[in-house]
C-alpha cells in the first residue's frame, strides 16, 4: 500500500513469483494508483513483456552498465535481447507494444 504522497515508487520484481494472472493485476493496481496520484515508478522487472505492456520509458541494464533507453518499441529488439541476454526471441507487435517470445532452440 501507499501510505503517504510519494513523488516515486522504487519497486524491485513487483511481479516475481506471481502467476501471469496476479502479476497482470498488481502492474494494473500499481498503474491505477500511479495515474491517480500523479507519481513516477520506476520497477526493477526481467519480464520482458510486462515491461513492455506497463512501461512508458525502458533502460537495459547489464553489468550495471546502461545498454539502451527508449520506448519499449526502441529498446526490446531482437538483436539487443540477445547481445544482453544470450537468448533467441522473436519480437512481434500486440496492440502497439512489443511482445517477447522465446524461441526454442533445435537440437540435432
Amino acid at each position: 500500500a501507499v501510505a503517504q504522497e510519494p513523488e516515486v515508487l522504487l519497486l524491485d520484481e513487483p511481479t516475481s513469483a506471481l502467476d501471469i494472472g496476479h502479476a497482470q493485476e498488481t502492474l494494473e493496481l500499481i498503474d491505477t494508483v500511479r495515474s491517480r496520484r500523479e507519481f513516477t515508478v520506476i520497477a526493477a522487472m526481467h519480464d520482458l513483456t510486462l515491461t513492455a505492456q506497463y512501461g512508458d520509458a525502458v533502460l537495459m541494464m547489464a553489468d550495471g552498465r546502461l545498454i539502451a533507453e527508449g520506448t519499449a518499441a526502441e529498446v526490446l529488439t531482437v538483436e539487443r535481447i540477445k547481445e544482453v541476454y544470450g537468448a533467441q526471441v522473436t519480437v512481434q507487435t500486440h496492440e502497439g507494444r512489443p511482445a517477447v517470445i522465446p524461441r526454442r532452440r533445435l537440437h540435432s
